[in-house]
């Protein structure tokens, strides 16, 4: 029932990303737009869902939950690294740095986290939240020595969703409710996270050629690393685990999540291949239409 419910749930998102798809080809979205709108997406909307998710009474039992899905978090990406560092080796053509970025860091903001808030509403958000927050730890230290050799400067690590995070649950923990006025205005921007965050995803998809994009054998390779192989090995290790259902479906959909688009930005920002990243992210992001439903099955 669940699994269904979250294909539907999927189904719906490729529907708002084809719409950003027919928004680029038209020229509604172009490449100033569409910056301004991923800004917007990371910098303002997505830092207000979850701050507004944690607008909830104080539960003893919800911080141990959130715990262990913060040590659930570390070991996926613990996971996604090694098998990234083994198994990938250096090709002539094809970015090395964003590969590895690619097979390890994934859409949880973009996709996760509207698909946590489609099955559980609010608890589904602060539970895919607890990997988004792992994922900005990891993304903005080991990611960022993936892509430079100079190392990472902690500056980096403050970004909005990670103060969201840490005043969101400094409300939950001391009960600071925000005026209902004021609530509901923030929750109105919070709820434009999965449509702009799709529509965005569909402008990028867009620009590819995926005539040419569907014969680099190398990109299946880099998709199998991140949809089946580190996803699955997650997922079979939830399904021993002595965790709730709710938890358990969010931490496999989180797995089963495509690529990040902040492999794209990244590439941009570092002067990395940002073609290739936008063929990774693209092509993961088509098949996880089918590998996030496989996960949450595995995870059972």
């Amino acid at each position: 029932m669940v699994v269904s419910t979250v294909f539907g749930k999927i189904i719906s998102i490729f529907i708002i990303m084809l719409v950003g798809v027919l928004c680029f080809k038209v020229g509604i979205i172009d490449d100033t737009t569409k910056t301004k709108l991923s800004r917007l997406s990371t910098q303002i909307v997505n830092p207000i869902l979850i701050f507004m998710s944690f607008q909830m009474d104080y539960d003893a039992s919800l911080m141990k939950k959130m715990g262990i899905l913060f040590v659930l978090a570390v070991f996926s990406y613990i996971i996604s690294i090694v098998l990234a560092h083994f198994l990938l080796k250096e090709k002539e053509g094809y970015d090395l740095g964003i590969e590895k970025y690619g097979v390890t860091y994934t859409n949880c903001g973009f996709i996760g986290l509207p698909l946590a808030y489609a099955m559980f509403g609010n608890i589904g958000v602060v539970y895919a939240t607890i990997f988004a927050a792992v994922f900005h730890m990891f993304a903005w230290t080991h990611g960022i020595l993936l892509l430079e050799n100079k190392g990472f400067q902690p500056k980096k690590l403050i970004n909005p969703c990670l103060i969201a995070v840490v005043l969101g649950i400094l409300c939950f923990v001391f009960q600071i409710k925000i005026q209902e006025h004021v609530a509901f205005a923030l929750s109105s921007i919070g709820d434009m996270n999965t449509p702009l965050a799709m529509l965005l995803s569909g402008a990028i998809m867009a620009q590819l050629n995926f005539k040419e994009t569907i014969k680099k054998k190398r990109l299946f390779f880099v998709c199998f690393l991140r949809l089946i192989l580190s996803a699955g090995i997650f997922c079979f290790i939830l399904r021993w685990l002595p965790i709730d259902e709710q938890m358990r479906t969010v931490a496999a959909v989180i797995a089963g999540c495509p690529s990040g688009a902040m492999t794209i930005t990244m590439a941009i920002l570092y002067k990395k291949d940002d073609h290739y990243a936008t063929e990774i992210f693209s092509m993961t992001t088509l098949l996880s239409i089918l590998t996030i439903p496989l996960c949450m099955l595995i995870a059972g």
